[in-house]
Parts: C-alpha cells; sequence; structure tokens
C-alpha cells in the first residue's frame, strides 16, 4: 500500500490518507521554540518506488500569557555584594531612560528602607525588568512618610574618570598586550621600526613619538614566560641580528620564530622604569652611545650602572587603545571594566558580583574622544558607543552576578510603523542647521571634510553636491586619527531629526535599533533614545540620530512654508 513517512524535529511520523480531501495527513508535535523547520518526507508507492522531498514548516512561537496587575516594584541591592536589602511597591514614579542627557528617575514610595547613594535598583512591571538603576539620593520631606528617591540609569555605575593609555609598574606583560617603550633620556623617543618597513632585518631604532604602528609592539609570552615583541605594523619580531649576543650587536626585525635571539624579560628598577632584558645572556637593550636623536641605533649592550645606566632605561607604555581597534569596541569596554571595576588592585572598590559578557566584536579605526591628560569618563565613552555605533549594554540576574552583555545591535532593527501600530502623540521636528565642512586640527596638518547633498562625504572641497551648512573645528592629536574624528562629527547632524512617539504597552530598550515609517510614509533608520514609563499605559519614546538625507530635510522644510 502506498506510505508516506515524515521525519519532523527528530521524530518520525505517519501520515493517514484522507479519501475525502485526496491529502495525506498528520499531527505535528510542535518544538518548544518557534522558528523555521524542515521536514523530511519519504513516499512509497504500491510499486515499491519511494519518492523523497523536503517541506519547510513555519513555527509559531507561542504569545506569553500577561497576568496584568499593574503592580510596580523596586528591588534594592547593596551596591558592595549585590545582597537584596528590600523590595518595596511604587506608589508613584516618573522612569527616564535617556543617556544623551542623563535624566533622573524619580520615585515615591511609601516605606522607609536601609537604601543609601550607589545602591542599584531593578524596577519590575507586571513581573517584567523595566528599568535598572543606582539610587542618586534618597528625599524626605519633614518627617513624611513619602521617600522620594533620584535614580540614575545604570550605566552610571561607570561614572568614572579612567586611564587610558598607562605606565606599568611589574615585570609582567600581558600575552597579547600592546606597548610602547619610551626613553627615559627623552619621553618623547620611542623604539620604532626604520621607516615603517615591512621587510625582515629592517632596523630598529629611535624615533620621536608619532603614534604610528611601527612604534607598537605586541607582547607574545611563551611557556618559559619569555616574550616574543612583535612590532604592529609590520608582525615582525624584534630580534638580534644573527644571533651575535656580544657589546653592540644590532637589533633589527625579523619573522617571529620564538628563537633566544627574540626572546626578551623585563628588570624593574622601580619608579616606573625598566631595562629589557635579552635571553642570550647579561644583554640588555641600549640606545647607541646614549642618543636620542632620529635614528640612533638601538643595540645590545652588558649591564650599565651610574648615570649612563639611563640609555638601557624605558617607561613602557600599555597601549590599551590599540585592542579596541584590532579586538573590537565591545571588547575595549568590558576590558576596562574588568580592570577597573572587578580586578582593580585597590581590591577594596571591586565588584565580584559583575559579569560581562562580550557577544560582538566591531573593529573600528577610532580613539576615545573625551580625553584630558590621559583621563576619559568611562560612562561617557559608554554613551558615545550606543549613539555612534550602535553598541548596547544589556542587565539582567544570574546565578548571583549581575551580568552585563555588550552587543552591536545596529544590525537587529525593530521595524516601527506610526501609521498601522498602537502610537499617539507622534511628532517630528527637522532642522536644517547642520555641520558641513570639518577642519581637524592635528600636531602636523589640518584634514578637511565636507557633507555632501546626498549625506555622502568627500575630501574634494570643489564638489558641486557640497550642501550648505556651517563649519565645524575639531582638534585631535594623531593624523591617522583624523578622518574618523571628522565622520563622528558630521554624524552628529544626524540629532537634528528626532521624533517622538507613545506606544501602547510597549518596552524597547535605551538604544534598540529601528527602522521607523513615519506619517508621510518615509522610512528611516535611527535608535531609541529616551524612555520615559509612567502609571500611563502608554510608553513615550524619543528617536534620535536619524539617518535621513540632507535634501530630504530641506523640502520637508519648504513643504510645511
Amino acid at each position: 500500500m502506498n506510505e508516506m513517512t515524515i521525519n519532523f524535529n527528530e521524530k518520525n511520523y505517519i501520515a493517514k490518507y484522507n479519501a475525502q480531501t485526496g491529502y495525506y495527513e498528520v499531527n505535528l508535535e510542535a518544538p518548544e521554540t518557534g522558528g523555521i523547520y524542515e521536514a523530511d518526507i519519504t513516499f512509497t508507492d504500491l510499486l515499491g518506488q519511494s519518492y523523497e522531498d523536503i517541506q519547510v514548516v513555519q513555527v509559531l512561537a507561542k504569545e506569553k500569557i500577561k497576568i496584568e496587575t499593574n503592580i510596580i516594584t523596586m528591588w534594592i541591592f547593596d551596591y558592595r555584594d549585590f545582597e537584596v536589602k528590600d523590595i518595596v511597591e511604587l506608589s508613584d514614579y516618573e522612569i527616564n531612560i535617556d543617556e544623551e542627557t542623563n535624566a533622573n528617575s524619580i520615585i515615591k514610595v511609601l516605606k522607609k528602607t536601609t537604601a543609601k547613594s550607589q545602591d542599584i535598583v531593578m524596577i519590575k512591571k507586571n513581573n517584567e525588568v523595566v528599568y535598572w538603576g543606582i539610587i542618586d539620593n534618597i528625599q524626605n520631606e519633614d518627617g513624611k512618610l513619602l521617600y522620594e528617591y533620584n535614580l540614575k540609569y545604570i550605566t552610571n555605575i561607570f561614572d568614572e574618570d579612567v586611564v587610558l593609555n598607562r605606565n606599568i609598574e611589574t615585570e609582567e606583560l600581558k600575552d597579547g598586550g600592546y606597548y610602547r617603550f619610551r626613553s627615559v633620556l627623552s619621553y618623547e623617543k620611542v623604539i620604532d621600526v626604520s621607516g615603517g618597513s615591512l621587510d625582515n632585518y629592517a632596523n630598529v631604532q629611535i624615533w620621536e613619538l608619532n603614534d604610528t604602528n611601527a612604534q607598537k609592539w605586541k607582547a607574545v609570552k611563551e611557556t618559559d614566560n619569555l616574550y616574543g615583541l612583535i612590532c604592529v605594523n609590520s608582525e615582525k619580531a624584534m630580534d638580534v641580528a644573527n644571533a651575535n649576543f656580544s657589546n653592540n650587536a644590532n637589533i633589527q626585525q625579523d619573522e617571529y620564530r620564538k628563537s633566544t635571539a627574540q626572546k626578551w624579560s623585563l628588570k624593574y628598577l622601580g619608579n616606573g622604569h625598566f631595562k629589557i632584558k635579552s635571553a642570550g645572556g647579561e644583554f640588555y637593550v641600549s640606545i647607541e652611545n646614549g642618543s636620542v636623536e632620529n635614528a640612533s641605533n638601538v643595540k645590545i649592550y652588558e649591564n650599565i650602572s651610574g648615570e649612563a645606566s639611563n640609555r638601557q632605561e624605558f617607561v613602557i607604555e600599555e597601549l590599551v587603545e590599540q585592542k579596541m581597534w584590532l579586538e573590537g569596541i565591545e571588547d575595549f569596554i568590558a576590558n576596562t571594566i574588568k580592570e577597573n571595576f572587578i580586578e582593580n588592585k585597590d581590591t577594596f572598590v571591586n565588584r565580584k558580583y559583575l559579569e560581562i559578557r562580550v557577544k560582538t566584536h566591531t573593529k573600528i579605526k577610532t580613539s576615545v574622544s573625551n580625553v584630558t591628560d590621559n583621563l576619559y569618563n568611562l560612562h561617557t565613552w559608554m554613551t558615545n558607543c550606543t549613539q555612534l555605533y550602535g553598541i548596547m549594554f544589556t542587565f539582567y540576574i544570574e546565578n548571583k552576578k549581575l551580568v552585563i552583555e555588550i552587543e552591536n545591535k545596529s544590525l537587529n532593527k525593530e521595524l516601527i510603523d506610526v501609521n498601522a501600530q498602537p502610537i499617539s502623540n507622534y511628532s517630528e521636528v527637522f532642522e536644517t542647521n547642520i555641520v558641513s565642512k570639518v577642519e581637524v586640527l592635528t600636531t602636523t596638518v589640518p584634514y578637511y571634510l565636507y557633507l555632501l547633498k546626498d549625506r555622502t562625504t568627500t575630501t574634494d572641497s570643489t564638489n558641486q553636491n557640497r550642501a550648505e551648512g556651517k563649519t565645524k573645528r575639531v582638534f585631535t592629536a594623531n593624523f591617522e586619527d583624523a578622518e574618523q574624528k571628522a565622520l563622528d562629527t558630521i554624524k552628529s547632524n544626524t540629532y537634528s531629526h528626532n521624533i517622538t512617539f507613545n506606544y501602547l504597552d510597549r518596552i524597547m530598550k535605551v538604544g534598540t535599533p529601528i527602522t521607523i515609517k513615519t506619517r508621510e510614509s518615509l522610512i528611516h533608520d535611527t535608535y531609541i533614545s529616551s524612555v520615559k514609563i509612567t502609571q500611563n499605559r502608554f510608553v513615550e519614546y524619543t528617536c534620535g540620530n536619524i539617518r535621513i538625507k540632507f535634501i530630504d530635510k530641506l523640502l520637508k522644510e519648504r513643504r510645511s512654508k
């Protein structure tokens, strides 16, 4: 007889023929997770001939059953050990999540608690987390029962100035870490590969600091606890020429073979000064004749004591920013949080309950923009990364840990149609006061970037499609960072077009990338820059960074006149 066998989700089923419909029918057990699945079908006819086919089956995910209680509770965690201090029901609240303005949320509670400044709070509505924050201050007027909490968004736990590139004070280099070797004789002179050469046997020398990759070295830790020092520019190792371990033997770069001539260790002298010791004996990296003129040779020489020892002494600068370019912005942020808040040498300040998980790796040649005296505010930089690069921070509890997921979500957009979805109080603001020319001043020559009418850019000042607008001058020390600095400045124009709307019973996170279809059926790519949650069932959203052609702004402005 005819027989049809179906294999679906690793289970076999026999389909039965329905004479009334003329079809073979079968009931399949749906998987727990919705999605697209394949069913492998085998049919055997009366003659014993078999046929095979594959059919696609769409499994719809079950909609979660929500029990609407309209109860909103705030959980209070101690900022030192993350122990639950209290759970309170809120009587009145206005939750603002706006990292562009760092707005406060105001929560009113009819109960005295042991909460204090810096404690962490989690707010749940209908048993779903809608807000993570930290307590800024608690106010109580005239001894009344009502306590008013002022909260900052959770990322403010990282509102501290941290060191960008730091001078090390340990003989241990990080495996895979990036370093620059500054001469004690002159802090602005560093170990460099001549001419930025990519060739084997190119000379290693002293040159003034120019922040090129020819002056940056990656440490590779070997099993014998010695280090290979790999030039970032050429990927060639610092090498004693011809393995000649004697006074004044030259240092060059060569293919890394893990040989004795390519292995080094550190000797810490105190006061931030180091000597770099060859694995080939009691020889140290030394500047020939103690001269820090550009192109002075770097040699090995036996240990020198006394005043002349300075030619063998270096300050070793760890280049944290280099890891961002080569590994990803997310990794840079994760490492910074770990070093300053989880694995700090001052163990008193560590928050061991924090756990960082990096899900994407966005490699962009950019620099931390808010640096002063080698210090920058980590929270400000994290906010910039959300606005410019779509880097989002998700918080949740797992195994008594506060987990922070760092992920670039710019490719996973929500679709919002203001005409079709339950949206009210829609408003749209256009401005044409934009930056159309950026002049980036550097320590060498300036860099110019111009905006075109189609919102692309050019370095050609004579281009006929240049857009009208303001000129803005900015500064970056390194010319190689100028292009990205100019692009970041041009991107700031997109804040001049904002959309605000209220969405019924829908909670989206700040930073969520969306594609929005406006009243006029124009489609824009943007992200949620601000969220306001109150007792009202409508949640208020503001979109920023809308990527719209400049000419569309002009047309919109003309239509409104």
